[in-house]
């Protein structure tokens, strides 16, 4: 009803303007990461952004000034830690000064002051941890709370400064079909207590739990009241919510939204309706919007400028990061196509208010707090002038440099943005292959976690095609569940989705002990060859001549043969000479 989109991704939160399509607030938190988020408007104050933190903290920003209202709540951070402490569902009280607050790891509902940040009481819900929180009621107030597995719980809240500590039972169940409620929202409208529940399946409880000023401190075991009513729908349902005003005909309005479809029920709440299934009075796919759905409200405030009894509907659409909005109307014929007009595109302002505004000099400045690329700025000459000089001066990297980009601010984020959203194959695939550690760092931390989970899809889908480049894939995956991973593990569908991602890298992985034992044996093969190949570069070979000339050996040996010669011929005279001797002593006998 306020008239804007609050859109938290990571460490950041922005505050966009349906009308103008515009980003009112921003702010960013390096120290924490939020988890949960809710709308509060207290009584004396004005209205507020309350958020919760993966630390356990809870934050109360001023919706007009983005200035924290006071010091932040430790709730859940000093009572549990690491991902236990993660705050998982919040919910406001107007007349109290307060928000409830539930995280992932106990079943305790706190309640903490918006304006000091002190726990002022406790409350136990359960067995089980909390997945829901819901406040609201006209003459007195009541909370309502959901956990997985277990039915809802309605509890009638004391009067304000009084403590929780009184209810020990819930004054009322209620038990949906579904098994698990993650999301819902509370309602109460003529006194009468009502709700709707939805778990992202096909279809919507909605129950009428009596009269709001019945019903007390339960006493006992109650049987858990079943819905009145179901609210089919063809496709999955995100989230539903009651609107505070019915229609021309008295009838009851349910607006609920998911990813594809925005749809609408009208209803009675009388028990004695004929039929319990209530098919959808109207609706509007992402087909006729153009993209994914964001969000969708009723709106109230147009149906009361236009003086119309026709129901209109507020639905944004597109990216968290440049949502687009539109303004929803029923079909002119019961066979007919609802009625899309589109309000105004991020940065874009009607043509009807723009021709209908103050002149651009006279009109304030939006406060803005980021980076200066969240909203359209007015440059000077000289600050143009200076850009130019800047972009003449800056060296453009090559695709796949390391050391130009190492170390450096230098983002493909846009890039990658705009591969994303035209589904253009070539300009991922060149912007995937660089393997810069640092730069892959800054491009996935400047994407929204929508544009991220998409490039992770990306990766995956090119890993399994590409198998021996996915370690650079890999790494930019893990730069995703870095930076966004909380946001991907708060919601079921999503982690679902990776499933065939899961598989695929288990598949490649199955393998992975057998090829550690192979390759530690070939290391050894290896290094005791290098070991034989060193050991013989540096071993010296001595080699003994077989033959040593030395210049004037040649007359040596013919002397010494010559030598050889005369004492064998001596010999042989000397032979002759005891012959002859023998034969003359014979012929003297």
């Amino acid at each position: 009803e306020v008239g804007c989109l609050l859109v938290r991704a990571g460490n950041r939160w922005k505050l966009w303007r349906e009308r103008e399509g515009a980003v009112e607030l921003y702010h960013s938190d390096e120290n924490e990461t939020y988890t949960a988020a809710c709308w509060a408007c207290p009584e004396n104050l004005q209205a507020c952004v309350v958020l919760g933190c993966s630390s356990g903290r809870v934050q109360a920003w001023d919706a007009s000034s983005a200035e924290l209202l006071g010091r932040p709540g430790q709730a859940f951070h000093a009572l549990a830690s690491g991902a236990d402490c993660s705050v998982t569902a919040l919910a406001a009280s107007s007349t109290r000064g307060t928000v409830f607050a539930a995280c992932s790891g106990l079943p305790d509902i706190l309640e903490i002051g918006l304006v000091d940040g002190v726990t002022r009481s406790s409350l136990a819900s359960g067995k089980s941890s909390v997945s829901g929180l819901a406040v609201s009621g006209l003459t007195s107030e009541w909370l309502l709370s959901s956990s997985i597995g277990a039915p809802l719980k309605l509890w009638r809240l004391p009067a304000a400064g009084a403590s929780l500590s009184n209810l020990h039972k819930a004054s009322k169940c209620l038990k949906a079909q579904q098994a698990a409620l993650p999301m819902w929202i509370f309602a109460a409208s003529t006194c009468c207590l009502m709700a709707l529940a939805s778990d992202g399946a096909m279809q919507v409880d909605f129950f009428d739990a009596g009269p709001e000023n019945q019903g007390g401190v339960a006493h006992g075991k109650r049987t858990p009241t079943s819905s009145t009513r179901v609210l089919t729908c063809h496709e999955r349902v995100k989230e539903a919510r009651l609107a505070k005003e019915r229609d021309a005909g008295g009838r009851l309005v349910a607006v609920g939204h998911g990813p594809s479809i925005v749809v609408c029920w009208t209803f009675e709440t009388g028990s004695d309706a004929l039929v319990r299934t209530v098919a959808p009075t109207f609706s509007v796919s992402k087909t006729e919007l153009g993209s994914t759905v964001l969000c969708a409200r009723g709106a109230q405030l147009a149906m009361r400028n236009t003086r119309s009894e026709r129901l209109m509907l507020v639905v944004a659409h597109g990216t968290a990061a440049k949502p687009s909005f539109a303004q929803v109307t029923p079909p002119k014929t019961k066979k007919g196509a609802a009625i899309v007009e589109a309000l105004a595109a991020a940065g874009q302002p009607r043509a009807d208010d723009a021709a209908n505004s103050v002149p651009a000099k006279q009109r304030a400045a939006a406060t803005v707090l980021g980076p200066a690329e969240t909203a359209p700025q007015k440059r000077t000459k000289a600050d143009q002038q200076a850009v130019q000089d800047a972009g003449k001066r800056r060296k453009v990297a090559v695709l796949g440099s390391r050391p130009e980009t190492a170390g450096s601010n230098i983002s493909l984020a846009p890039v990658l943005r705009q591969g994303l959203r035209s589904k253009d194959s070539s300009t991922l695939d060149k912007t995937l292959v660089l393997k810069d550690r640092d730069l892959m760092d800054t491009s996935v931390s400047e994407l929204s976690s929508i544009e991220a989970y998409d490039l992770m899809q990306e990766c995956a889908r090119r890993l399994m095609e590409k198998p021996m480049e996915g370690q650079v894939y890999c790494a930019w995956m893990q730069r995703v569940v870095y930076h966004h991973g909380t946001f991907i593990r708060s919601y079921p569908a999503l982690r679902d989705a990776l499933r065939p991602l899961h598989d695929a890298t288990s598949s490649r992985c199955a393998s992975y002990r057998t090829l550690m034992y192979m390759h530690g044996r070939l290391h050894g093969l290896v290094s005791r060859g290098n070991e034989v190949l060193e050991r013989e570069a540096t071993e010296t070979v001595v080699r003994v001549p077989l033959l040593e000339y030395v210049e004037g050996d040649e007359d040596l040996e013919e002397q010494k043969q010559e030598d050889d010669l005369g004492e064998l011929d001596e010999d042989d005279d000397d032979d002759e000479d005891i012959d002859l001797n023998a034969d003359d002593w014979l012929d003297s006998d």
